[in-house]
């Protein structure tokens, strides 16, 4: 089992990102290393905070084949499918009602937003699970562990994607405006998972979070559930950078595939 922290912002494909391409060029280098060491695990799951769902419950999509474009930014022409793991999405929809904290419901619609097709841009994908995310912050560890109880059920090796951007507020010219409250909750968040520490996600004080104009925190707290006592192993950050306001963070936990690093 394995997991990452991936950003999404649209530029990081080729053709909408262009010339702004050469100022995120660490994340771009960390996304290919991640590529490389992660291989190709059976079944990819990617927790999205753009993927639409409800305030109280998780959405997992359940269509047989998941598609998405980058359309809506002016690239109609960098598509991509993806088979849907339905042994998984149904063990998940089947275990959800009896776990406490995690409502998931069913989503009929094939499309995929951005916070998925980004990471999969770059992601050696074979079978996919796609799913939101709630308003709740805490109860998303147990969506992770629902997703890890799934994949020992039926023997699948999964890489477990947290999909998000850090905080939106790291410089006057950012998308959300600026607050320094963005850069404390960048450094906390990076500070942690430097060790594999996720249990010190649920102490940032409330008020640096809302400060910060994060997207990516629920998505990381799952992506600890799914890990559990694996948090530790293997640690590794690749690449932290902020040009444009929005903080990008590209790391991996878990084992990395024998002979991929160096």
């Amino acid at each position: 089992m394995q997991g990452c922290v991936c950003p999404h912002p649209p530029l990081l494909i080729p053709e909408i990102g262009g010339e702004s391409l050469a100022r995120v060029d660490a994340t771009v280098r960390g996304m290919r290393a991640l590529a490389a060491d992660v291989g190709e695990p059976e079944t990819t799951v990617v927790v999205s905070p753009h993927s639409p769902g409800f305030a109280d419950a998780h959405v997992v999509k359940v269509a047989p084949r998941l598609r998405g474009d980058f359309g809506t930014f002016g690239c109609p022409q960098a598509a991509f499918a993806f088979d849907n793991d339905a042994a998984m999405v149904d063990l998940l929809l089947a275990l959800a009602g009896g776990v406490r904290d995690v409502q998931l419901v069913p989503g009929e619609d094939d499309l995929l937003d951005h916070g998925v097709l980004v990471p999969l841009s770059f992601l050696p994908t074979r079978r996919l699970v796609s799913i939101s995310i709630t308003n709740a912050y805490g109860e998303h560890r147990a969506l992770g562990q629902l997703v890890r109880r799934c994949a020992e059920e039926l023997g699948r090796d999964v890489l477990f994607v947290a999909s998000g951007d850090l905080s939106h507020r790291l410089i006057p010219s950012a998308p959300a405006g600026y607050d320094p409250r963005g850069k404390a909750f960048d450094e906390l968040l990076v500070k942690a998972l430097e060790v594999g520490d996720f249990a010190a996600l649920s102490n940032i004080d409330r008020r640096i979070i809302g400060g910060a104009g994060e997207c990516g925190l629920r998505s990381v707290i799952a992506l600890g559930g799914f890990l559990g006592d694996d948090a530790v192993v293997d640690p590794h950050v690749y690449s932290y950078e902020g040009p444009f306001g929005v903080g990008y963070l590209v790391a991996r936990f878990g084992r990395a595939e024998a002979g991929t690093e160096g």
